[in-house]
């Protein structure tokens, strides 16, 4: 949920072994279900130097669960094992965001905020079934150029492409169906229970383990929440006006941002109906190869730009600087530098049939059938774009089926600890507000001034591990939320002034 783009073409772990060390399970008590081998292993963040010491293995499910005789996949899963002798029998499970991030990759970005809890407990990651290295349902890979450029003539074809070249059936890649999985995982391992810790879309996965497997639960985290009655896709256009209007107003009533960028939101407005009446071509250099990259630049890439640069507090400071040169100058190419480094770490991190299979299965049916673009106003960034992007593809992916109480909000006296960022763009506090009212035992946090995903966000981490090792959050004190806020406005592309 991380992010949820639009798939459309335009919004839309490597082992290194020390030797193959049998690794047994470390929970506390008998276990009388199959050993999952667990052998050394590097856990690695494509694009990144990011890496992790881990033990690996595969674990082999059906792929369509009601014929267990049929089609097997294997789903790799990794264990950050504890780091001290005295390990808890209770591991910190990580459900990744998207849909279609690999927990064994999303892992690496979060990892420095859980280093007290990896002290005495274990880190289980599974990559979900359809992501990673567990059967990834990727499209065809296409030039980053034109995965940012929205051609819909095009996008029932492209669609129709993709499905024709995965291996797998996207109608058994459902959040349920994965959830059974995580729990086949976990009894192999021999855990008794678990602490759940979701992120984004992961918030949902976690919702729906805790529906179907109660007893295995001791503790749950939710950062960026998701009501299990929300259709992902269906409000966020309008989360990202709202966010976008209370960033760009705050510029305008702070003297120095004001002076530097006068009226941004007209003149992001301004800009809005330039790119509808004539989009432009821009050159800049690729974001990995250096090379010169054209592409056109309409209000639906200028929509995914400022979209991308909503997810957190820094990228937010620097909106005003490039809406400003923007719309005064004419010239995009910063803009759209900043949105290709972006998109293409996105792009590289998401297994596109994977969350298509979540979205058309689970999400689709609940879309209105008549898009309202009125009611969101001219202005509306990306108006019904989304929408539009999923009656198209949605029309041709093949749905599993999900349960008839899928959107019914879960109900659980087990201990949640709620997380939200004050200015997230997709996934605002009051979404986690909705969530909270069906735990009886829970706690809500907004870290202010931030965007999506808090965890590794000032003292969140610390909050989250005495949450975790207390089973509880009766003793948190939260008051070091106070030190937080938003970022200081960019006045040129070096940083804020000092």
């Amino acid at each position: 949920m991380s992010v949820a783009v639009i798939r459309t073409p335009g919004l839309v772990l490597a082992v290194c072994c020390l030797g193959l060390l049998l690794q047994p399970a470390r929970a506390q008590g008998a276990n009388k279900n199959p050993v999952l081998e667990m052998n050394t292993c590097q856990l690695s963040l494509p694009g990144t130097s990011l890496t992790a010491a881990a033990e690996c293995g595969w674990f082999e499910v059906a792929e369509n669960p009601s014929r267990p005789e049929g089609r097997k996949i294997k789903l790799r899963v990794a264990r950050v094992p504890a780091l001290e002798r005295h390990v808890e029998p209770d591991p910190l499970i990580l459900f990744a965001g998207g849909p279609g991030q690999a927990a064994s990759e999303a892992w690496l970005m979060v990892a420095p905020a859980f280093r007290k809890v990896n002290k005495n407990r274990d880190i289980l990651l599974i990559d979900q079934r359809g992501t990673g290295q567990s059967n990834a349902l990727r499209c065809p890979q296409m030039e980053l150029a034109e995965s940012l450029a929205v051609d819909w003539d095009q996008l029932d074809e492209t669609t129709r492409e993709c499905l024709e070249e995965l291996a797998g059936d996207p109608r058994y890649y459902t959040t349920t169906i994965a959830m059974q999985d995580y729990d086949l995982v976990r009894a192999a391992l021999g855990y008794e229970r678990l602490n759940l810790f979701g992120v984004s879309y992961g918030t949902r996965a976690a919702q729906v383990y805790l529906r179907l497997f109660p007893d295995r639960v001791r503790a749950m985290v939710l950062d960026s929440a998701t009501p299990q009655e929300l259709a992902l896709g269906t409000e966020h256009a309008l989360k990202l006006d709202q966010v976008l209007h209370r960033v760009l107003s705050a510029c305008e009533k702070d003297t120095t941002c004001n002076g530097a960028y006068p009226n941004v939101t007209q003149s992001l407005d301004a800009l809005i109906q330039a790119l509808d009446e004539l989009p432009v071509e821009v050159t800049v250099d690729h974001p990995l190869t250096g090379q010169p990259l054209t592409l056109t630049f309409d209000r639906e890439v200028l929509a995914s730009a400022i979209r991308f640069l909503t997810y957190s507090a820094e990228t937010q400071a620097l909106l005003p600087l490039l809406i400003h040169e923007a719309a005064t100058t004419g010239h995009f190419q910063r803009l759209a530098s900043q949105m290709l480094i972006m998109a293409g770490s996105l792009t590289d991190s998401i297994s596109q049939g994977m969350e298509l299979s979540v979205i058309c299965s689970e999400d689709f049916p609940q879309f209105p059938e008549h898009d309202d673009s009125e009611n969101l106003g001219s202005t509306s960034l990306m108006g019904d774009s989304m929408l539009k992007a999923s009656r198209i593809q949605c029309g041709i992916w093949p749905r599993g089926d999900i349960p008839f109480d899928f959107h019914a909000p879960v109900v659980s006296d087990k201990p949640v600890l709620l997380l939200s960022g004050e200015l997230d763009p997709v996934t605002p506090p009051e979404y986690a507000d909705r969530v909270k009212a069906h735990f009886s035992n829970s706690l809500h946090l907004v870290a202010p001034g931030q965007g999506h995903s808090v965890s590794g966000r000032g003292c969140m981490g610390q909050l989250i591990t005495e949450f975790i090792i207390a089973g509880g959050s009766s003793k948190l004190d939260s008051g070091c939320l106070a030190q937080m806020q938003t970022s200081p406005w960019f006045m040129s592309l070096t940083g804020p002034n000092p």
